[in-house]
Formats: structure tokens, sequence, C-alpha cells
């Protein structure tokens, strides 16, 4: 059984979805941003390091909640602003100095030298100690084989005598 379906029908369910698919998205999204100001307003505390929306930083003295407007001192100038103008808690970002980091590198890069030649040392003394190991027992199986070698002839030889002499 073959059905012939209308590529507009098609078409309109598939821009249904896309809606529907794109109206849950934005529900989501706007679901986070609002936890995200909640938690923000729950950290807004007299004493908290923020940063505002033009990029000044500012330090909370008082949040007025009936009017959402704060108070914020930064560097002696008080101003009052909005609850909406704070962007979030400022985190200082961790500052080296070029001096420091360049110290940093340098004692890294030799920290890595030395690890690494101390590798290499390490296994040449391994390989060094391997090799004499193995030399040790192809000289103590060749000198077993020499010892038992003239003992073997050793043995010969008298068996011969023996046998010289049993003929004369």
């Amino acid at each position: 059984m073959s059905q012939n379906l209308d590529p507009n029908m098609v078409m309109i369910v598939i821009l249904i979805l896309f809606i529907f698919m794109m109206w849950m998205s934005s529900r989501r999204m706007k679901k986070q941003q609002k936890q995200q100001q909640e938690e923000l307003r729950e950290a807004m505390v007299p004493g908290t390091l923020v940063v505002l929306r033009g990029g000044i930083i500012a330090t909370i003295v008082s949040v007025d909640e009936k009017y959402e407007e704060i108070v914020v001192d930064s560097e002696g100038s008080r101003l009052r602003f909005k609850l909406n103008a704070v962007a979030g808690k400022y985190v200082r970002p961790a500052f080296i100095d070029d001096d420091e980091a360049e110290a940093n590198d340098s004692q890294q890069e030799d920290a890595s030298s030395e690890g690494a030649e101390g590798t290499s040392v390490a296994s040449e003394t391994e390989v060094s100690d391997n090799e004499r190991t193995d030399v040790q027992n192809a000289s103590s199986a060749d000198g077993a084989a020499d010892t038992a070698a003239p003992a073997e002839a050793g043995e010969a030889d008298t068996e011969d005598k023996a046998s010289d002499n049993e003929a004369k």
C-alpha cells in the first residue's frame, strides 16, 4: 500500500517541529538566566566585590530591595545603580609579572633538561649492566665449555693411552 504524501504537509510538520524545539530551547535558557540572576541577587550583600556592566569594579555598600537599587563604592566614589547594572561577582584574575614568568620558564627548562639527562644516563647504565651480565654469562658458558672440553679431551687421551697399552 503506497500513500502519496503531500510535500506541503511534510514541510508544515517539519516547520512545526522546528518551532517547537526552538521554543523549548529558549524556555530552558530563560530558566537558567533567571536562576543565575536570583543567585547573583542573593550574593549581593554589603562588602561583596562586583563588576558593573560598564566595567566598573566596586564594593557593595547597601542594597535597596524595594527600589531594586544598590549603592557601590569604587575607590572612594559612591554611586547608585539599578540591580540590573551588576554584571556579576568580580574575581581578580591571577597575575604573574613578566620577570617571574621568565624565571619560572627557565627553571622548568633546567629541570626538564636535567630530568632528560638523568633518564638517558640511567638507561645507559642499565644497558651497560645488562651487557656486562650477558658477557659474563657468555664467558662463563664458554668457560664451562672450555673446561669441559679439556676434561673430555683428557678422558679421551686416557682412553687412547689405555687402548694403546692394550694393543702393545
